[in-house]
């Protein structure tokens, strides 16, 4: 079981962050076809690194805290934040801006 909390944790969620902030971006450019009014790609690659970054410190600390926090917490307990808790919400972090990046107004009307 540990085995595969750990392979989605290392493995699994980046490619997912990959794979989803590909994806989006690709649905943004179709729904603005005017280029004047998208989100550059150095940009929009910018925002999702430095929003990832963020979201990877915050969830090392408080999943370190979190696994540290039991009596029976052991000395390598803050590794659980570094490699599980840190990648899943830097993970989640990029899927959401990502998201919250295509729901812009677009520039098709209506039918």
């Amino acid at each position: 079981m540990l085995l595969i909390v750990w392979t989605l944790a290392l493995i699994v969620a980046p490619l997912l962050a990959i794979i989803s902030a590909v994806s989006f971006y690709a649905h943004h450019c179709r729904e603005r076809p005017n280029p004047e009014r998208r989100v550059p790609a150095l940009a929009y690659a910018f925002v999702l690194l430095v929003c990832a970054i963020i979201a990877y410190f915050i969830g090392m600390m408080l999943g370190a805290e979190w696994a540290c926090s039991g009596p029976a917490a052991g000395n390598l307990c803050g590794l659980a934040g570094v490699f599980l808790i840190g990648p899943l919400a830097s993970t989640l972090a990029t899927i959401l801006v990502a998201s919250l990046i295509t729901l812009l107004p677009s520039d098709r009307t209506p039918r």
